[in-house]
């Protein structure tokens, strides 16, 4: 935008007859081209682009008199790189003072009509409520444009923010946390049948073993995906914690949680994870149970998990209800 505004300029002043100004301009958008082309660093470019508006704003009014307003740019962008410059950056805070300063000096320019071409004052003073309107307006939507990019960012981090603290990274589901606290709120709810599983990736940890975590990991994230691609619309699916994971159906009996657990494994065994070429065999063991009341709803987890146990210590690879 500053490299759009100095070509403009280079335009405009050509027209009014100030030529200072046009050399200025053009020069400015040199430097921006050739700045903008050897480097690539966004902070670098914001410090760039905030110092380089504070030495155009000064000579500016040197040339004009003080006619022209391009102090507005300078306060405009001590807003810019206090919000565009990263918290961490504790530059912006002498970047700042810097800015107020130089806001100071330009400022007194105007007050006393100081020129180093006096004889394009007079011309400068029939362009001045042209050029100092449009000023203004750059600088007032550059705030608009920057606090509604601010706004953006702020509400892209809180979603973001939100959705690490209720699901697993590794995932993508839920994370235990989270479903405690949606079961407590639940508590009220009317009593209706549902049913939970425990799933448990077996020999999960001979897998790390022999392949590595990496490979651990791929597993975890298939069985994860064929998880949700397995379970009803308004099911939950919890990564509890390691290879375990928990599967809350509400509104599923038994038999309906049968068919759905047999789906699962079926879409389960047709996931292909390899190391170097080798074929990774995944399958787990499961423990369920339906229930009836939500207020007991870690009774029934506790009852699918001694029922996941049980599988493990009787062969793997099975649903036991």
């Amino acid at each position: 935008m500053c490299l759009c505004v100095h070509v403009f300029n280079v335009f405009l002043f050509w027209e009014f007859g100030l030529y200072p100004l046009v050399i200025l301009n053009a020069l400015s958008s040199v430097v921006y081209v050739i700045f903008l082309t050897l480097f690539k660093n966004e902070n670098l470019r914001i410090s760039f682009a905030y110092f380089e508006i504070i030495l155009f704003s000064a000579a500016t009014e040197l040339i004009s008199g003080g006619h022209f307003g391009t102090l507005n740019f300078v306060i405009g962008m001590m807003a810019v790189i206090f919000f565009m410059l990263p918290y961490s950056n504790r530059k912006k805070h002498v970047y700042q003072l810097i800015g107020a300063v130089s806001a100071v000096a330009i400022s007194l320019i105007s007050v006393y009509g100081y020129s180093l071409y006096p004889e394009l004052v007079g011309t400068a003073l029939q362009h001045k409520a042209f050029v100092k309107s449009m000023n203004l307006v750059i600088t007032l939507f550059s705030l608009f444009y920057l606090s509604n990019l601010y706004l953006v960012e702020l509400r892209t981090t809180r979603e973001k923010l939100d959705y690490n603290s209720n699901h697993d990274m590794l995932t993508g589901l839920y994370n235990r946390r989270f479903f405690e606290g949606i079961m407590k709120r639940s508590k009220e709810e009317k009593e209706t049948s549902f049913s939970v599983a425990m799933l448990d990736v077996d020999d999960f940890k001979k897998i790390n073993d022999t392949y590595g975590h990496e490979t651990g990991d791929r597993v975890l994230a298939a069985v994860s995906k064929c998880v949700e691609a397995s379970l009803p619309q308004d099911a939950v699916a919890v990564r509890w914690g390691g290879e375990e994971f928990v599967l809350y159906l509400p509104q599923v009996d038994e038999a309906q949680a049968l068919d759905i657990l047999n789906n699962f494994r079926a879409k389960l065994s047709e996931q292909a994870v390899y190391y170097r070429g080798t074929r990774v065999t995944i399958t787990v063991t499961i423990g369920l149970c339906t229930g009836e009341s939500i207020a007991d709803y870690q009774e029934y987890i506790r009852q699918a998990d001694e029922k996941l146990y049980w599988g493990k210590k009787h062969g793997k690879n099975q649903i036991v209800k």
